[in-house]
């Protein structure tokens, strides 16, 4: 199997989403499920992230996106990519709001944001953050997740970054950020979703990266 470790382009920001829409588990958010309401909820999510990270990778096989990982710091101001979101959350917005599927995720996302604990202190010390980092399942133990990583780490040390933080949940494969040296640091009850708990975990930059 052939992987492939790129930057990404504009282009990329549909398959971006649909890696959204496979891989995350959206109840975090909303009770929603109807598949074309979840993904213009993804474009509302990631639109602004794309528009702002400054580091942002794809792993790819055969054509099809297996991995990607987004990133911001504050050491760096050149943003990864020329990225418009404005045109693509409107379009999103006013499509969720013509259908009761839509409007019903317009409701529960400002009930879970809303929800949302304050920023925590303790990323107070960090000058970076991981924003979205995600792998397709079939393409697990195959060390895509952790090339991002090293890449991204990679990307931050060269600009002086020190440490940087990321947010995850029970839902998600957390074990891979407690094996790779990163600290969990915070650990609280997501507020919309009772079943489900909430994770920051914190790492330092490596000095060899």
């Amino acid at each position: 199997m052939n992987i492939h470790y790129r930057p990404a382009t504009t282009d990329d920001f549909k398959a971006i989403v649909e890696l959204f829409l496979d891989t995350m588990n959206l109840s975090l958010f909303t009770s929603v499920t109807d598949r074309e309401a979840l993904r213009h909820m993804a474009i509302l999510f990631l639109a602004k992230d794309l528009h702002n990270a400054n580091h942002i990778d794809i792993a790819e096989c055969e054509g099809e996106l297996c991995g990607v990982l987004m990133g911001t710091t504050r050491k760096a101001v050149k943003k990864a990519l020329h990225f418009d979101p404005d045109p693509w959350l409107e379009a999103a917005d006013a499509a969720l709001s013509r259908t009761p599927e839509g409007q019903n995720v317009l409701d529960d996302l400002e009930q879970s944001l809303e929800a949302l604990p304050p920023k925590s202190r303790a990323v107070s010390d960090c000058d970076s953050e991981l924003v979205f980092f995600s792998t397709r399942p079939r393409y697990r133990r195959r060390r895509v997740g952790s090339t991002l990583i090293r890449q991204f780490e990679t990307f931050l040390h060269a600009r002086g970054a020190c440490k940087y933080y990321l947010y995850s949940d029970s839902l998600c494969t957390y074990q891979f950020y407690d094996a790779n040296g990163f600290e969990r640091v915070e650990r609280v009850q997501n507020t919309f979703n009772p079943d489900i708990e909430n994770y920051t975990y914190v790492k330092s930059v490596p000095e060899n990266a």
